[in-house]
């Protein structure tokens, strides 16, 4: 996912769990390889984890999945680069007491 390039740009990616599942370190090069693989307009449809976990109010960082905060995601995706929509997003909630934050980036 941090080398692969598309052989055009693409109309969408839905991306779940992939974030996620990649330790924090490498979501600055993710977030831009999502960017590159998109054409203008295109839409990113993004699951956003929702992990939060007590240890994290002493600086851990746990998983994966690893906790995508919708204020990180908004710094990882900024509006410089993406058109992001009004929240409250949607939740999909897992069998755990997890949820996801569906949101529809379109990137500029």
């Amino acid at each position: 996912m941090l080398q692969w390039q598309p052989a055009a740009p693409v109309d969408a990616v839905y991306e779940q769990t992939c974030l996620c599942a990649l330790h924090p370190d490498h979501w600055t090069r993710y977030a831009a390889q999502l960017h590159a693989w998109l054409r203008p307009g295109g839409r990113l449809f993004a699951l956003f984890m929702q992990m939060r976990r007590d240890s994290a109010g002493q600086g851990m960082v746990e998983g994966p999945p690893y906790h995508c905060d919708i204020n990180a995601m908004r710094a990882l995706f900024p509006a410089r680069l993406w058109d992001w929509p009004k929240p409250p997003f949607g939740a999909v909630t897992h069998p755990s007491g997890a949820f996801e934050l569906a949101v529809m980036l379109v990137r500029r």
